[in-house]
């Protein structure tokens, strides 16, 4: 694995859990656009400019699933952390 001067694995987790939702799907978008393309060009044998249609398509796609489902997610956890907040004993009626 590539290791990086000063930085390990999990500061990298962080750092990305540090962004906003919407910038956390734009870089995951990029990382399927890098990893898309060569393997549309070497392995599906498309043509270059195919090749980056396909991963741009692809790219949006999942740009657009991530952040609609971590919004999802994100909603129901708050949702379920203030439910479960309610009246303290002895306050209930």
């Amino acid at each position: 694995m590539v290791d990086f001067p000063g930085l390990s694995y999990s500061e990298i987790i962080l750092r990305f859990r540090q962004y906003n939702l919407l910038w956390q799907s734009v870089i995951a978008a990029v990382f399927v656009l890098l990893i898309y393309i060569p393997y549309s060009y070497f392995l599906l044998r498309l043509s270059f400019i195919e090749s980056i249609a396909m991963a741009l398509y692809s790219s949006v796609l999942f740009m657009a699933v991530y952040y609609l489902t971590s919004t999802f997610i994100l909603k129901r956890v708050r949702k379920a952390a203030i439910q479960s907040h309610g009246p303290k004993k002895g306050l209930r009626k």
